[in-house]
């Protein structure tokens, strides 16, 4: 990977541009970082202080694919990372099997740890289950330009598109009932125009590890070492730029028409598939379009 690249002493008319940006940038950040100081609810999914519902996994303009009738709630949220921020509930020890209130996943020093700092943006989706179901397998995608997703024309119908262009991101949480379960196993960028986004790197592995900007949790259903009731997934869009601007680690810009979904099921077989934006509060919005074109060209994409 190439190291970011830097600011030399001679200032062109396009630099001044990007001093100004950069201005723009600190200006939100310094404005974005109280925008939901430490109210986010991180624990799995057992409550959802700070979370906005979007729609729920039958929505229309939301349902792309797939071949179950599973029913949960979608939810999202964008804040700053503070210093005080916790996450609720006990970690369900390595083995033992989950009281549906404790939850599985990245531990409270993940949001700390690695790659993850106070004062990074972080977004977030999670899903909660309303009928039976649980989930032992999660996808969530991230869609930079918009483009590389679309809801079917109707519920049910398998005319929707899940895919993804080179720099967009999956990030998977593996079947697994170890210490690892409903942590973010692999986080993938994608390396062109690809369905589903099944052909992509793994930079951080394919293990979980808090060198990614990736972190999960998870609410283990009732006497289930490996299923959930729900489930929450965090990016964290400064840690991707930091990564030399998204060379190989994806963009890291969340602009107006950043698209994310997901997949979710039990088995290979059993699963289902949304996509739908995140609203994101007026300061953060802000820092996604200073972000955006001043501060590096965008390259054609594949596809």
């Amino acid at each position: 990977m190439n190291p970011p690249s830097t600011i030399g002493e001679h200032v062109s008319p396009g630099g001044r541009a990007r001093k100004g940006a950069f201005a723009a940038i600190i200006s939100a950040i310094a404005t974005c970082a109280t925008a939901h100081g430490g109210v986010v609810d991180i624990n799995g999914g057992s409550s959802w202080g700070g979370w906005t519902s979007v729609g729920n996994s039958q929505t229309s303009g939301m349902w792309v694919a797939g071949s179950t009738v599973r029913r949960f709630d979608i939810y999202a949220t964008t804040f700053s990372l503070e210093a005080s921020q916790t996450v609720g509930g006990n970690r369900v020890a390595d083995g033992s099997a989950g009281n549906g209130l404790s939850y599985a996943g990245d531990t409270q020093a993940s949001l700390f740890d690695g790659s993850w700092r106070v004062g990074d943006r972080i977004a977030g989706i999670g899903i909660r289950y309303t009928d039976a179901s649980q989930t032992r397998m999660f996808f969530m995608l991230v869609d930079w330009a918009g483009d590389s997703m679309r809801a079917a024309s109707s519920f049910g119908a398998m005319d929707g598109l899940y895919a993804s262009n080179a720099g967009d991101l999956s990030i998977y949480t593996a079947e697994s009932a170890g210490s690892d379960r409903f942590r973010a196993t692999q986080y993938g960028v994608a390396t062109g125009s690809n369905p589903r986004g099944r052909e992509s790197i793994a930079p951080y592995g394919t293990v979980a590890t808090t060198a990614s900007p990736a972190r999960a949790f998870a609410i283990l259903g009732n006497g289930s070492a490996n299923s959930a009731t729900s489930a929450q997934y965090f990016l964290n869009l400064d840690a991707i730029l930091r990564s030399n601007g998204g060379a190989t680690f994806g963009e890291g810009v969340l602009g107006p028409a950043t698209k994310f979904g997901l997949a979710e099921g039990q088995l290979g077989t059993d699963f289902t598939m949304q996509m739908f934006s995140i609203p994101a509060p007026g300061a953060f919005a802000l820092l996604g379009a200073a972000l955006v074109a001043p501060l590096r060209p965008r390259s054609r994409r594949g596809g």
